[in-house]
């Protein structure tokens, strides 16, 4: 009988193989993984919610023939143009010259930020279960923005374990397209994630993050002409955002003679079939 998939049992393997490091930038000392194949190519990872833990799989598959980077996110930095600013500082410490990114959700928004403030580093762009920079996305923030506040002082004053509870039930609803199977791994997965109550404060930060996006310039496809080619876009066949908004993702990057694939499950179809997100993204990256 097959054993049942358990995601808290892989990261805990995981983080035997890559423990955290610790270094320090521009007087901010922050925790991250970077490994494997020496000389290799180096894929920098954005995650969503700041749940850096989704990368674990790809890690494992791709260290085979690549670097990756994954860092935890410095929670005194929310304007993004700051934080990517401090990731290009961290590549410096880490004499990392060039990267290939890969991000998803509000991750896939840093990617293309970061893309855009540092075309000198970046050579190829992975974007899975995102949106991208439009008007319609910004509308949105700024109507939420008037809430915000009340949000994040209520995530503040509330008990740490009585968030996660909170959050686990509500990051469940992301995996009702799964199989049993799938919606299975994925609770390990989220209660991996919150059964850290120091995830309190990175989650806290995301929100924040993302609400200060609102008034930030809306991309153009000038931004990213210098990847053409050069840009995978993975889109789930069931994701939590509007088919619209979707489009208007495919949009932009088709222009730029982008990859744009479907794909299977839900907004964390990424992590619970892995397989075959990972499977487009090694043929993508084996094109020259």
């Amino acid at each position: 009988m097959e054993k049942t998939k358990n995601f808290k049992t892989e990261y805990q393997a995981f983080l035997q193989q890559y423990p955290y490091r610790t270094i320090e930038v521009d007087g901010t000392r922050i925790r991250y993984q970077y490994g494997e194949k020496e000389g290799a190519p180096v894929l920098l990872f954005f995650h969503g919610l700041e749940m850096q833990e989704t990368w674990m799989p790809y890690a494992l598959h791709f260290g085979q023939n690549y670097r990756f980077l994954i860092y935890e996110y410095p929670l005194h930095i929310t304007n993004v143009d700051e934080q990517m600013a401090f990731t290009f500082a961290l590549l410096k410490a880490l004499a990392i010259r060039q990267v290939i990114l890969i991000g998803c959700s509000d991750g896939g928004v840093h990617a293309q930020i970061f893309a855009k403030n540092y075309p000198e580093v970046v050579t190829k762009m992975i974007l899975i279960t995102t949106l991208t920079l439009d008007s319609d996305y910004l509308r949105h923030i700024k109507k939420a923005w008037f809430v915000t506040p009340l949000l994040l002082l209520f995530l503040k004053l509330i008990p740490a374990k009585t968030e996660m509870n909170l959050l686990l039930k509500k990051c469940q609803g992301f995996l009702t397209c799964e199989s049993p199977e799938g919606q299975a791994y994925g609770r390990t997965f989220y209660e991996t994630v919150t059964s850290d109550l120091c995830y309190k404060q990175r989650y806290i930060h995301s929100v924040k993050c993302v609400s200060l996006l609102k008034d930030y310039p809306v991309f153009d496809p000038v931004d990213f002409a210098y990847l053409r080619g050069k840009i995978q876009v993975l889109i789930p066949e069931n994701d939590i955002f509007k088919k619209e908004d979707q489009a208007r993702l495919s949009a932009l990057f088709e222009k730029l003679d982008a990859e744009i694939l479907s794909a299977p499950g839900g907004h964390m179809g990424f992590v619970v079939q892995a397989e075959d997100y990972m499977e487009k993204i090694e043929k993508f990256l084996a094109r020259q």
